[in-house]
């Protein structure tokens, strides 16, 4: 069910909303004027630690005494850990970010928040968070796994599972924050995987929520109960830019109790936290929206807070929230075709799904030479009808069969294994070459292979030993395939052969080509199988569409034409 649909019934049947007119307002003039507002301009992923420490440099020299920022710890590698306090509130709300490296969406939110709520001209219902709190913010709780984007610390720990043992700096710091100010309430910021779904909707959960339990048991205390109403709050406030600006869904988050992390123990020791997981954006959507997001959602709960401790959101729009599905979106899905395995005697009806990994910082334009589909992987083959897609691909009437594996002999083939070969290979729809030489040049071999790695090109695999029986063998670099070639045609100009239903034991399980499986490289050749219906199927007569190579299409000449006949 979309999320507003979710709300319009939920309200139908009682459960209410209301808040003081300028309150209700707050979130669009939030989402409006947020560009204005921004502290730091650089898209998340691009935020480094230093960036951090010149915009908090920047937000005291602004605001003076109205704004502390002290250090609280230093990192295992010596960076500063600064902790922003804000109000003049008896009560404190702790809010905490990037604890993980590379989960950095909320982090630029925060600053931006901080300097909004400092503004002389602040709006009443923003004013009055700072007469009732104190905010204590810690923006970036592991600058070392930040400043090359990885999710643990310089100790390979997991600071998010180091709330027991405190063997972190990094985590010693936030114990010894929620220790010496004890607020009621907490917001852990994090980033879960860009993937993750809304159940079996199809739908990228761009945000999900938890109130976090302090017991195996999910007791709910007051506390929880009033962080079950900020996640409500959050779904209401967020859900029409969800549905019409962003594109995405909101999710509840796996409540399972974790011993070990600071959420649970956090809750545990007398803060109740609310758990704020940004997640992924429909294609073509910049990264900033969530830091946007995080802004527009957590002041406005703020907000509500400060005015009637948000009475007026009820847990029920939280509790009926669907929960996020880790299997539930894929980058590319191939629908409506059959795969024809190795091992298969006949094709059969099956999906594929394989996601494009592409770094975030790739996507920023922050991270020069980064491949953003390297690694292409197959992630279901079989029935994806509830996964949902960036990208569909109509593959009704087609045969999917394993990507060519060909192999060369000898160092001379040194003179024509360069760019332009491997990439007319690959629209061939061959995803190998499997590059036998001597020992004594293996290392040559390999820098060279090395120096010719290129996303959706054939791959060079350099080796010892001689080529596989039945392979197809290479002595040169085939001319581009021809418009309307056949399967068995475009084996045959590489210079192997097919024999009727054994070809796609030539095309992959002779040349040591694994079968299409989850975890393997999403590798693979589209075919428009004969116009007649004969017995055994013939794989040599069906033409050739498009090859992916890890996940990279090689479209053939006059395939759209082809796919109209």
């Amino acid at each position: 069910m979309p999320l507003l649909l979710l709300l319009a019934s939920l309200l139908a049947t009682g459960v209410s909303s209301t808040t003081d007119t300028a309150t209700h307002q707050l979130p669009r003039l939030l989402w409006d004027t947020w560009p204005e507002h921004r502290v730091v301009d650089q898209t998340p992923p691009c935020l480094r630690p230093a960036d951090l420490d010149a915009a908090l440099d920047l937000l005291a020299q602004r605001h003076g005494e109205r704004l502390r920022v002290e250090e609280v710890g230093r990192s295992v590698l010596g960076r500063p850990l600064r902790l922003i306090t804000l109000g003049r509130g008896p009560e404190k709300i702790l809010l905490f970010s990037q604890m993980h490296g590379d989960e950095p969406s909320a982090t630029p939110a925060l600053l931006d928040m901080v300097g909004l709520l400092l503004e002389p001209a602040a709006r009443p219902e923003l004013a009055r968070i700072l007469e009732r709190f104190t905010l204590l913010v810690l923006p970036m709780l592991n600058p070392d796994g930040a400043e090359i984007y990885q999710r643990r610390n310089a100790q390979g720990i997991d600071i998010n599972r180091d709330a027991l043992n405190l063997a972190t700096p990094e985590g010693r710091a936030l114990k010894a924050v929620r220790d010496r100010h004890e607020p009621f309430l907490a917001f852990n910021l994090h980033d879960q995987n860009r993937r993750t779904a809304v159940a079996d909707t199809g739908r990228l959960a761009t945000i999900a929520v938890l109130a976090v339990s302090g017991d195996e048991a999910q007791t709910v205390t007051p506390g929880r109960l009033r962080a079950m109403r900020a996640c409500s709050a959050l779904v209401t406030t967020l859900a029409p830019y969800l549905e019409s600006e962003v594109g995405g869904g909101v999710a509840r988050y796996d409540e399972d109790w974790n011993a070990r992390a600071f959420g649970d123990n956090l809750t545990a020791w007398g803060t109740p936290v609310v758990l704020l997981e940004s997640g992924g954006l429909p294609p073509g959507r910049n990264l900033a929206e969530l830091a946007r997001l995080n802004f527009v959602g957590v002041l406005t709960v703020l907000a509500e807070l400060a005015t009637d401790d948000l009475q007026g959101h009820d847990p029920a729009i939280y509790r009926k929230l669907p929960k996020t599905a880790s299997n539930g979106w894929a980058d590319v899905v191939v629908r409506g075709g059959s795969v024809w395995q190795p091992s298969s005697p006949l094709p059969y009806r099956a999906d594929l799904a394989f996601d494009l990994p592409r770094p975030d910082r790739a996507e920023a334009d922050c991270a020069a030479g980064t491949q953003q589909h390297a690694g292409a992987r197959l992630v279901e083959v079989g029935d994806a009808r509830f996964i949902g897609a960036g990208q569909s691909i109509e593959a009704a009437g087609r045969w999917i069969v394993p990507a060519l594996h060909a192999s060369t002999r000898g160092w001379r083939a040194r003179r024509w294994l360069d760019a332009g070969a491997l990439d007319r290979l690959a629209r061939h729809g061959v995803a190998t070459v499997r590059w036998h030489v001597t020992a004594t040049r293996l290392a040559a071999a390999l820098d060279h292979a090395e120096a010719l790695a290129a996303t959706g090109r054939a791959r060079l695999e350099p080796t010892v030993g001689a080529p596989d029986r039945g392979a197809i063998l290479l002595s040169g670099a085939p001319e581009e395939p021809p418009a309307g070639a056949t399967f068995g045609e475009l084996v045959a100009r590489l210079g192997g052969s097919t024999d009727g239903a054994t070809a796609t034991g030539t095309s992959a399980s002779s040349l040591g080509l694994p079968p299409l499986r989850p975890g393997s490289s999403a590798s693979f050749l589209l075919l428009m199988p004969p116009g007649s219906r004969e017995a055994p199927p013939d794989p040599s007569a069906a033409r050739f569409e498009s090859a992916w190579i890890d996940g990279v299409e090689h479209r053939a000449p006059n395939a759209a034409a082809n796919a109209d006949a």
